[in-house]
């Protein structure tokens, strides 16, 4: 996990913001329970539905098995040294969050649990599933 105060104070964002990453958060929860019942491979079928490029991006690192610690230098790289601030910003850190520990082989449970930390606004209800 990130733990930067100035980054942090970068991703700084508004309810609204934090409310509209609810459904990436759910997504990465979806992809991890994929990934618990198909395996890693079972994600390329989802790389043609993912339009955001740094969570694609991600996915396709983790299906070509790329070491864990590189996963995470190429995140941090685009994290730190692209110009994102806000919900941009926020955005790349639940996804990295996310997919490190899809790869890890964590449940969906913590996958939740460990991205929602990121939407401290956000009240525990949106999380619920629709």
């Amino acid at each position: 996990m990130i733990r930067d105060l100035a980054l942090a104070a970068k991703a700084s964002c508004s309810l609204e913001d934090q409310e509209s990453l609810v459904p990436l958060v759910l997504q990465l929860k979806k992809l991890s329970e994929l990934v618990s019942k198909q395996g890693i491979l079972g994600l390329e079928n989802e790389l043609l539905q993912i339009k955001d490029s740094f969570l694609n991006l991600g996915i396709q690192l983790i299906i070509d098995k790329v070491e864990p610690e590189n996963i995470k230098d190429i995140l941090d790289s685009d994290i730190y040294y692209n110009q994102s601030n806000g919900r941009e910003l926020l955005k790349k850190i639940i996804i990295r969050e996310g997919l490190l520990r899809i790869q890890a082989g964590d449940t969906s449970r913590n996958v939740l649990i460990c991205t929602k930390v990121f939407l401290a606004k956000v009240d525990d209800g949106a999380f619920r599933n629709p």
